[in-house]
């Protein structure tokens, strides 16, 4: 008894050191993170809008005083134990996705939150459905959009494409370009298909370019040497242990010759100088190239993205 109620009054005085700014400089950097970790899972677990405005500010000088790579490891734990609780308090992520400045972890936290959501009427989509709603309706900061959109893409699964797709059409020249940023060691069928419909539909010159050199790259950032179609196990906290279904994998090469007529289509479209070759090239030089670029290590779910 006596050890439960220590447990409890420390949580309670961690708590209270939460509502009160007065005391946030005094609390050590690892203090602090038990503080806005604690705060975080508060709200998500009865998401109180009136707990909103306070969790906000506490975040933002946690911002102030965290690193990048504190804040990362700290949203990682953070999610960590949402899933160890079966998604309790998932919308605390809400507070790494909207309050942070830094693109990765933004991007990591909408890929998390996607998956740590209880499918509504059987719906495993219901989670990723809420981001990219979030997200869209944030145009404030079109750049912002797009980073943080790339971590539904980087999920990888084809079952996202129709969201993603329609997302895609309401967003910005600007937020295109951000989310064509998205890079990953995990080539999916998902991404090369998306980036493809894409193309397909129609943009803008500079949005053609920023598309085509994501899908010319895949070669070069790939952590292994071959495309994979995967599936995720949403909510993933159903298979902690493997999260993600690996269905089929294919050489880049192999893949190469398989999108061929759809890109030679775009070729034939696209006004001179014409950057689609360039995929013919990397695609097929794909084990020279492998490795010229480096990207973040990669969360269970995907790959985060790199900024």
């Amino acid at each position: 008894m006596r050890k439960k109620n220590s447990t409890r009054n420390r949580y309670e005085r961690i708590s209270a050191a939460g509502d009160n700014p007065d005391v946030w400089g005094l609390q050590s950097d690892e203090d602090l993170k038990q503080v806005i970790s604690m705060k975080c899972m508060e709200y998500g677990a009865n998401q109180d809008a009136a707990r909103i405005p306070n969790l906000f500010q506490l975040y933002r000088y946690g911002v102030g005083r965290l690193d990048r790579t504190e804040r990362m490891q700290l949203m990682m734990q953070f999610s960590d134990i949402v899933e160890r609780q079966k998604g309790l308090g998932h919308m605390g992520l809400m507070m790494f996705l909207v309050a942070d400045d830094d693109c990765a972890i933004r991007s990591t936290a909408a890929m998390h939150l996607a998956v740590l959501f209880e499918p509504e009427h059987g719906d495993v989509l219901t989670g990723a459905k809420f981001v990219v709603n979030t997200l869209l309706n944030d145009e404030k900061d079109a750049e912002r959009q797009g980073e943080a959109l790339r971590g539904i893409l980087l999920l990888g699964d084809k079952r996202l494409l129709p969201l993603l797709c329609d997302a895609w059409k309401k967003l910005s020249d600007e937020a295109r370009l951000a989310l064509s940023g998205a890079e990953s060691g995990l080539i999916s069928e998902a991404m090369i298909e998306f980036w493809l419909r894409c193309l397909e539909n129609g943009c803008s010159e500079s949005v053609f370019g920023s598309v085509v050199a994501a899908i010319e790259n895949m070669p070069a950032i790939a952590r292994v040497p071959f495309v994979q179609e995967v599936q995720l196990v949403i909510p993933v906290y159903l298979d902690s242990e493997n999260p993600v279904k690996r269905i089929r994998k294919t050489s880049f090469r192999d893949y190469l010759e398989k999108i061929r007529p759809r890109l030679q289509a775009l070729e034939a479209a696209e006004s001179e100088p014409k950057i689609i070759p360039n995929i013919y090239e990397n695609w097929g030089n794909a084990d020279e190239v492998r490795g010229t670029f480096h990207v973040s290590e990669p969360s269970r779910y995907g790959i985060a993205s790199f900024c």
